[in-house]
């Protein structure tokens, strides 16, 4: 209980303390009226101007969330390290554990506001333009959210023992290579069937992409933009797996960002 309770009280800390910095305004702003700027994309595309509103917004929801998650998320741990503040934490009754978990959620927090005061906008100009809101946009909105939450858990973890410059290098690496995976092994099993290879290239070239595509978490599994906008129904369970599946993959990071955070020297 004692360790639930610290977690709480990082958590809400981290939250008020993201809430006050101004990168984070800056990215909200941008986000904000790169919204509103859809309905004129929407005006001059020679698309369906329902379809580029809802389409440009839920990217612009995704890649706002994926900066917040990196530059908010990663300095929330090296701010406290280059600090020192993280001494005087640790030399509280708060396990190491704790503070990474408190932090995580905190942030998580920070963005959940964000995607929710963007989905209010979001609405609200669809409303405006008369471009059909249906319900489920909240759909593809959730599963932007469950990204992040992958995202926000990758950032953490590289913030333990890298630097802010390469823990953004990493992410961003990881984040690419996460909704371009699936791509490259379809890719490179095509390139095989059409023989366009030699055999043993082939072979070594379709190991490397599964074993990419199975080490880096899918996030190609959460943009569903697609399907929503034309109103095309998910497969059965589509958001239940997928929920487990960010989960899994969100304790996998916490749990090493732990581990090698309880390892670190900071005297």
């Amino acid at each position: 209980m004692q360790n639930l309770k610290n977690i709480a009280v990082i958590a809400l800390n981290t939250f008020r303390e993201s809430v006050r910095s101004k990168v984070l305004y800056n990215i909200v702003f941008l986000a904000v009226a790169l919204a509103f700027f859809s309905i004129i994309l929407g005006e001059w595309s020679v698309f369906d101007r329902a379809y580029v509103i809802k389409s440009t917004t839920l990217t612009i929801m995704s890649l706002s969330g994926l900066l917040i998650s990196v530059f908010v998320g990663i300095s929330l741990v090296q701010k406290e390290i280059q600090g020192r503040t993280v001494l005087t934490l640790l030399s509280k009754p708060i396990s190491r554990a704790a503070f990474i978990v408190g932090k995580y959620f905190g942030l998580v927090a920070v963005i959940a506001v964000h995607l929710l005061l963007l989905t209010v906008i979001y609405y609200l100009i669809l409303w405006m333009t008369h471009s059909s809101p249906t319900f489920s946009l909240l759909f593809a909105i959730y599963l932007v959210f469950c990204e992040m939450a992958i995202v926000v858990a990758l950032a953490l973890l590289f913030s333990t023992f890298s630097s802010p410059v390469l823990s953004a290098l990493f992410t961003l690496g990881v984040y690419i290579a996460g909704h371009l995976s699936n791509e490259l092994l379809e890719q490179v099993r095509f390139v095989r069937r059409m023989g366009e290879v030699d055999g043993t290239q082939s072979v070594m070239m379709e190991k490397i992409a599964i074993v990419v595509h199975a080490v880096f978490p899918g996030l190609y599994r959460f943009n569903v933009s697609a399907y929503v906008i034309h109103n095309i129904a998910l497969p059965e369970h589509y958001l239940f797996f997928n929920s487990l599946y960010a989960v899994g993959y969100i304790g996998v990071f916490l749990a090493i960002a732990c581990w090698w955070f309880s390892r670190r020297d900071f005297i």
